[in-house]
């Protein structure tokens, strides 16, 4: 599935209505149709329901007023809350509210805003202009609201006329209404992912055609809520030759990378893995890494560690194979190890280098004699990230895949620039540093982004905040190299990695919430493969999609 930005959005409704000649109301009435169909599927029966409609000037609150018809004739008691007058609106926006000047209204008293209602099938239509409405508003006990203020060529500071209409969309969260955003919170940018201090939590956004890249980064991780994708009718070709280079990885994306195992598989033709890794303290590292190998499904395990720490890795995990590798006193792997590994990584798919390795210079050096020297595939993660920034052009020049897998600080240290910096454009960061590099790179954190060195991104949809605990990084690691020694495709490896390793974490997420460990997340990993595989459950209308 497609990711836009704000501008590649505006360029994608322009060509469906100059182009393909859909004209834009015909686009808006659909995205109408859209939410309602939602909402019966969320909130049935919407039949005497009180939904507040808080209709915007532009294009999104003209989405509203349509939105707001089709609620009355289902029988709503709908309350239309607008902010410009109607000699304001323009284009469609103002078709569709004067398509609403045969409904009758009803008045707006302070009686009935304290009291309640009697009757049904009301609309009323409610300018906010002073504070005594915004008072009377927050009385009422909506059922659902609706947010359409303001769209997604929204940037920047919100004008002063929204502020009070935006402070009662927060308000109504805050009494547990639900929150349907219609394509994008209120205030938040399409673009950045940045909100305005006054966006509103959405509970769910029905977005329309297609997701917005700023929901996958910075506040729209929160704010968007539960995603869905409304059909609003343009044409299937237009979505295959528009060219945006992000995609969302879906659970339909990583269903089709899964790796096949024919009856008469053993473990030499299941993939092989060597994991090098660990130092005095950091034992548990590779420990989780290889765990990841063979829990994706991998038939071989062969974990390469200093001689000092060997026993307690041996210990602790006692299905995979193991090398003992020269160190110093400190356990540290020294660059004379490098000379044993040739005879260890023949004959198999896949090198992982970095889990619990350490920052000492000679380790360091180990590190960049292994990327120098190894013409399998490589990942590298964790402190071995911090060995390659003197090396670039060696790692660029391999022939081979490499796989970087830095969270934003190791990230920083690639590209050499602030951890704000990083987050602030995570795409954008990911896509420099995979061509910096020529390597798929997976910057990690909530909603992980993958780059290609070809430039294409792929928004994660997978994982939860209990994965934020040591070690969880170290058995992406392993998911990733112990599905490239089965599928030998380094991208569908990365990609099928992260989506499973966070589905393993969602699985455990349920019973373990914040007490979620690394080692729950490894231990979920055949569960989490397993679900992938199972058949996709198809949303009860068509036109809609979750973004799962």
């Amino acid at each position: 599935m497609k990711i836009f930005t704000a501008e590649q959005i505006r360029e994608f409704d322009r060509v469906a209505v100059e182009e393909y000649k859909i004209p834009s109301i015909v686009l808006m009435e659909n995205a109408a149709l859209r939410v309602v169909e939602f909402l019966e599927m969320k909130f049935a029966p919407l039949k005497g329901k009180r939904v507040a409609v808080l209709c915007g000037k532009g294009n999104n609150g003209g989405d509203g007023f349509a939105v707001a018809r089709h609620l009355n004739a289902a029988g709503c008691e709908v309350w239309m809350i607008t902010l410009a007058d109607k000699t304001e609106l323009k284009g469609d926006a103002r078709i569709n509210y004067q398509s609403l000047s045969g409904i009758p209204r009803a008045q707006l008293s302070e009686v009935e805003a304290e009291y309640g209602f009697s009757q049904r099938g009301l609309f009323y239509e409610v300018k906010i202009n002073d504070h005594t409405q915004f008072k009377l508003l927050r009385m009422v006990n909506f059922s659902v609201v609706i947010d359409a203020l303001l769209g997604t060529g929204a940037r920047g500071e919100i004008k002063a006329d929204f502020t009070y209409a935006l402070v009662l969309a927060q308000v109504l969260g805050e009494w547990k209404t639900p929150l349907v955003a219609l394509d994008i919170p209120s205030g938040l940018d399409a673009q950045s992912g940045q909100a305005a201090q006054v966006t509103p939590q959405a509970d769910y956004t029905v977005t329309f055609a297609a997701p917005k890249r700023g929901m996958f980064v910075r506040d729209g991780l929160e704010k968007c809520g539960e995603i869905w994708i409304g059909d609003i009718g343009t044409p299937p070709a237009q979505m295959q030759q528009t060219q945006t280079g992000s995609n969302a990885l879906t659970r339909e994306c990583a269903q089709s990378l899964l790796p096949q195992r024919s009856l008469d598989a053993h473990k030499g033709s299941a993939g092989r893995a060597v994991v090098i890794g660990g130092s005095f303290g950091m034992s548990g590292a590779p420990t989780l890494a290889s765990r990841a190998v063979l829990r994706s499904g991998a038939g071989l395990c062969i974990a390469c560690l200093p001689d000092k720490v060997l026993p307690t890795f041996a210990a602790a995990f006692s299905e995979a194979t193991s090398q003992p590798l020269p160190c110093d006193e400190r356990g540290r792997l020294i660059p004379e190890a490098a000379d044993e590994l040739p005879a260890i990584w023949h004959g198999t798919q896949v090198v992982a280098i970095g889990p619990g390795i350490s920052r000492s210079q000679s380790t360091l050096e180990f590190v960049r004699r292994v990327v120098r020297e190894c013409e399998l595939p490589l990942v590298i993660d964790a402190d071995a990230l911090y060995a390659l920034r003197e090396i670039e052009d060696d790692v660029k020049a391999r022939t081979a895949p490499t796989i970087l897998t830095p969270h934003p600080g190791e990230m920083g240290e690639l590209m050499q620039i602030e951890i704000s910096g990083v987050n602030e454009d995570r795409f954008g960061t990911a896509i420099a540093c995979a061509a910096k590099y020529n390597a798929i790179v997976v910057l990690k954190g909530a909603r992980s982004i993958v780059a290609s060195p070809t430039g294409n991104t792929w928004a994660n949809l997978t994982g939860n905040p209990g994965m934020a605990t040591g070690g969880s990084g170290d058995v992406l690691t392993g998911t990733i190299a112990g599905l490239l020694a089965q599928t030998k495709d380094a991208q569908s490896a990365t990609l099928l990695g992260v989506y499973a390793h966070g589905l393993a974490g969602d699985i455990q997420y349920k019973d373990h919430g914040a007490g979620l460990i690394a080692g729950d997340i490894a231990e979920a990993l055949p569960q989490a493969l397993l679900e992938i595989a199972r058949p996709l459950k198809e949303s009860p209308n068509a036109r809609l999609r979750k973004l799962q």
